[in-house]
């Protein structure tokens, strides 16, 4: 019971962070909306994404698909 109420307010706390820093950011004049919509920062983070789905690729689903097929042949072994 005390785990779940200390992840809670980690959730909490990490929103009222983001909240807090959108407010620190505005008040300083930055515009997010046009930073996100900027060539350079598009391109930065079509990169990354780029990264982030061959890594997905790689390291979680060749695996995953490997470990699937070796199960299933124990379990068509098992049954046959």
């Amino acid at each position: 019971m005390i785990h779940s109420q200390r992840g809670k307010r980690g959730f909490i706390t990490a929103i009222i962070l983001i909240v807090t820093a959108l407010i620190v950011l505005g008040f300083f004049g930055f515009n997010l909306k046009s930073i996100v919509n900027s060539p350079t920062v598009t391109a930065n983070l079509s990169y990354v994404w780029g990264l982030l789905v061959h890594a997905w690729n790689i390291f979680i689903v060749t695996p995953a698909v490997w470990l699937w097929d070796k199960v299933q042949g124990v379990l068509f072994k098992v049954t046959s």
